[in-house]
């Protein structure tokens, strides 16, 4: 297993989807020393992601649950890795925005997690194949042709994988913040809210903000945005749905209640961080530490213009929906 590369901090944002969490990444990116990735780094958390992995590979390992687990982590990294256009498949730049080799990273962490290949066959392996290839395959086996493949046998303890996991990610990010001269990254949506104890533990020295916003202004923002429920909230009953969406997505895990996780992860509201701007940064800089320095104010988060999108679900043409939200949801609406 290899060693650990020279300590990195991480500052990661989350938010529950059109809550605001981009201004706080904004107003991060103003101190000293504090760099934010473009775009979200999600592979903590994705289906594919590491949490899957882990699963698979420590929890609830089985001699061929893991070799396909891992080919599925490796496929996703492919897709993170590869650039995207208009005509081309989807991708996140991730090597050329890292300027590293992702792929090359990604396969490396998984031979420190690998005991060892060997050419096997399962019937796993045709679940998704085509009819033809199928075919083909049968009549291979049929006539004593080999039909097996490369498989990966891993199965790391818990220890060796955060362990592995933390360098994988420190790796990821080394190139990147010498280049920036940060020694502080601020990610957005790399640590799920709803399992923040077992996505933080990837991170070497972590700490993390979870932005909220009124639920009305969340129900309106993501209608004019067509993103998430967009498509349902436009449905007679969508008030209904949002409500159960908006609950369910709040609900602390049973991973993450009992633990005094409140020492690593501040809560704000999007609202004050405009309309309490100076408490919020206070807020901010303690928790950070007192070393945190918010030299650029007002560089990358002006509180002004954020203050445009508050208030939106007033202009909202079914007014009904807005009075259902606020009545059910009362306890999460923002009281100026």
């Amino acid at each position: 297993m290899g060693k650990f590369v020279t300590s990195q901090n991480y500052i990661c944002v989350s938010g529950y989807g059109w809550s605001g969490s981009s201004a706080c990444i904004d107003l991060l990116k103003e101190f000293e020393g504090f760099g934010a990735l473009k775009g979200e780094f999600r592979i903590a958390k994705d289906p594919y992601g590491l949490i899957d992995l882990e699963d698979s590979l420590v929890h609830h390992w089985d001699f061929i649950r893991h070799d396909i687990a891992i080919r599925d982590f490796l496929a996703y990294c492919e897709v993170l890795s590869r650039e995207t256009g208009l005509f081309s498949r989807v991708g996140k730049n991730f090597s050329k925005n890292l300027s590293i080799d992702f792929m090359s990273e990604s396969k490396s962490y998984i031979e420190k997690l690998t005991v060892m290949t060997y050419l096997g066959d399962t019937s796993l392996h045709r679940f998704y194949i085509s009819a033809y290839k199928n075919f083909f395959m049968k009549m291979r086996s049929k006539f004593g042709k080999s039909i097996a493949k490369p498989m990966y046998f891993s199965r790391p303890s818990e220890v060796e994988f955060v362990r592995e996991t933390k360098n994988y990610i420190n790796r990821l990010f080394q190139s990147y913040m010498d280049l920036e001269k940060i020694n502080t990254l601020v990610l957005d949506q790399a640590i799920p809210i709803t399992n923040i104890v077992g996505a933080s533990k990837y991170f070497e020295s972590v700490k993390m903000i979870i932005v909220d916003r009124d639920p009305r202004d969340i129900y309106a923002n993501m209608v004019r945005g067509k993103g998430l429920l967009a498509p349902e909230l436009s449905n007679k009953d969508s008030a209904t749905k949002y409500i159960q969406w908006h609950k369910q997505l709040r609900r602390i895990s049973v991973r993450d209640s009992g633990t005094d996780i409140d020492k690593y992860v501040l809560r704000l509201s999007f609202e004050d961080l405009v309309f309490k701007y100076d408490n919020s940064v206070e807020k901010i800089i303690k928790f950070l530490g007192c070393d945190a320095q918010h030299n650029n104010k007002n560089k990358f988060f002006i509180p002004e213009s954020s203050a445009k999108n508050i208030g939106l679900w007033k202009n909202y043409p079914d007014q009904s929906v807005m009075n259902r939200i606020g009545k059910e949801l009362n306890s999460y609406c923002y009281v100026k």
